[in-house]
């Protein structure tokens, strides 16, 4: 790497032409009207001219501006918001990196850097995106692609934290929100903010703009969406009984009295839940109630809402005792209204359970649950059609069956409690899943309270 780094400033690749007319401006923009205007000086427009192809350090172009560094700063918030900006991190010997804005209006940090050793933010990391490497953030809206040089010389600097002296790489990716004081001193709202949680918060909404997300059905054309009705699993199947509506509605309380009865109950009683207990509360929560094809995605409805209807969820059922049933682990068939028992899964259906115990704080001489609902979410059915946000997706429909678990089970008098933890291990090894197609995202225990 040569001597010294700079952080060019320069139109990126959406401005397709820059013309001048006297210091009359026009530039052609990807996907939107020509934008025409007039600096007030011909310095002004010497400056923004300069943005054009490889572009300039900041201080070089304030200084094509005759110096007037507030009215340039003007055109570069206004490219800013925009987002018509791009940076180039280079050196004597050429490109170290390219920083690509993810939001409207961001842009670089101009203040003084501060004088302690630098190293990389608790929130950035490195990933291979295409054919190359990127170093990202949930803190920072921009997006460092590195070359080869580059990626060699953040190596260098991650093994040796240093000040962001002048003319350093580390002053370059300290201004754009890549490196942190070593002793950093966060406030206590930041330091209750984990990687993961910042991360998936910024990357699952439209915090930056340059990114797409939402219902794009992004791999339509390239492969099927996965059946909207999972195939039924190998294992015997085991008939539920069927349910009454008409007696459900005669004995269900309002609305109100069982939300304001609706609590978590951790407190279980000696005799075990009923299987006719449990087919109505499945029954009541999770049966699928249409089912409607699809050349495009084949969508499905259940008791609750869900984004798109696609219906990702499936019900697992981790049985400890159950009165009529077998201790097994079960996947409940939401269309067939039946459960297929999972073969060896006797052992596994205990240590989901005991965990299950342990997430809602229970002692060893405490009564455990007589089972744990698991969900699972088949992510593929939304991230073929969502971009961006299928997880955060998925976990919002588990939300809202939460909050339906606990309705249903305070009006049928049971006891539930959602878990905040689980292990998703244990439900990929017991039913053999593939854990990129199906995995455990929640669990809930159920039993009759004591």
């Amino acid at each position: 790497m040569g001597t010294s780094v700079r952080l060019d400033y320069r139109f990126n690749a959406d401005v397709t032409s820059i013309e001048r007319d006297g210091d009359r401006i026009t530039l052609d923009i990807a996907n939107w009207r020509p934008l025409g205007f007039t600096p007030r000086t011909a310095a002004l427009a010497d400056a923004v001219m300069a943005l054009a192809g490889p572009g300039a350090p900041r201080d070089r172009l304030v200084a094509i501006a005759s110096g007037a560094e507030a009215a340039f700063d003007y055109y570069i918030e206004r490219f800013a918001r925009g987002r018509l900006l791009a940076w180039t991190i280079a050196d004597e010997a050429g490109e170290l990196a390219r920083v690509d804005a993810l939001a409207s209006r961001w842009r670089p940090r101009s203040d003084a850097p501060p004088s302690g050793d630098l190293h990389l933010c608790r929130f950035a990391y490195l990933r291979r995106d295409g054919g190359g490497v990127v170093l990202d953030s949930g803190l920072a809206r921009a997006r460092v692609v590195l070359a080869p040089r580059g990626l060699a010389a953040l190596a260098e600097l991650l093994a040796t934290p240093r000040p962001a002296t002048p003319g350093g790489l580390a002053e370059s990716l300290w201004r754009t929100g890549f490196l942190d004081l070593a002793h950093l001193d966060e406030s206590e709202a930041r330091r209750c903010w984990e990687f993961h949680d910042l991360l998936m918060h910024e990357a699952s909404r439209n915090n930056r703009d340059a990114v797409t997300i939402g219902g794009v059905y992004r791999f339509e054309g390239q492969f099927a969406s996965a059946p909207a009705i999972k195939p039924t699993m190998d294992g015997e199947r085991i008939a539920l009984a069927p349910v009454d509506p008409a007696r459900i509605r005669q004995r269900s309380e309002s609305l109100d009295a069982v939300q304001a009865r609706r609590q978590s109950i951790r407190r279980f009683a000696q005799e075990a839940i009923s299987v006719n207990a449990l087919a109505e509360f499945l029954w009541r929560v999770c049966r699928t109630t249409g089912h409607q094809p699809s050349e495009q995605q084949t969508v499905i409805s259940r008791p609750y809402p869900a984004g798109g209807s696609i219906n990702e969820l499936e019900f697992y059922l981790a049985v400890r005792r159950c009165d009529g049933l077998a201790p097994a682990l079960y996947h409940y068939d939401s269309h067939g209204h039946f459960l297929v028992r999972i073969a060896g899964s006797e052992a596994i259906a205990n240590r989901i359970v005991d965990r299950s115990a342990v997430a809602m704080g229970l002692g060893p001489d405490d009564q455990k649950p007589d089972l744990v609902i698991v969900i699972a979410s088949r992510l593929p059915r939304l991230a073929w059609k969502y971009q961006g946000m299928a997880y955060r997706a998925s976990l919002m429909n588990a939300g809202v069956v939460f909050n339906l678990m606990y309705l249903v089970a305070i009006d049928m008098g049971l006891a539930p409690c959602a878990n905040g933890t689980g292990d998703s291990r244990q439900l990929e090894e017991a039913a053999g899943l593939d854990s990129f197609a199906e995995t455990a995202i929640a669990e809930f225990a159920l039993a009759l309270p004591a």
